[in-house]
């Protein structure tokens, strides 16, 4: 089960699996996503992948703005 927990001045993680002994430990799919260089690239990859689109929103209004300034 998915737990949230904190003890003995850790952090809580949102993604610890109690494994019965009162200790949670991270989901060894995150645990491998964030401290494996793998992981990261991947991390950083999506995020560039979701950024290009959104930035070239924000590109093509900025200059459609600044046409229509020039034009009046």
């Amino acid at each position: 089960m998915i737990q949230r927990k904190a003890s003995h001045g850790r952090p809580p993680y949102a993604a610890c699996i109690d494994n019965g002994t009162g200790e949670g430990t991270m989901h060894p799919i995150l645990r491998d996503m964030l401290t494996q260089p793998v992981g990261w690239l991947t991390i950083c990859g999506a995020l560039i992948i979701l950024g290009i689109p959104v930035f070239t929103v924000f590109f093509i209004r900025r200059r459609l703005r600044e046409e229509q300034r020039n034009q009046r």
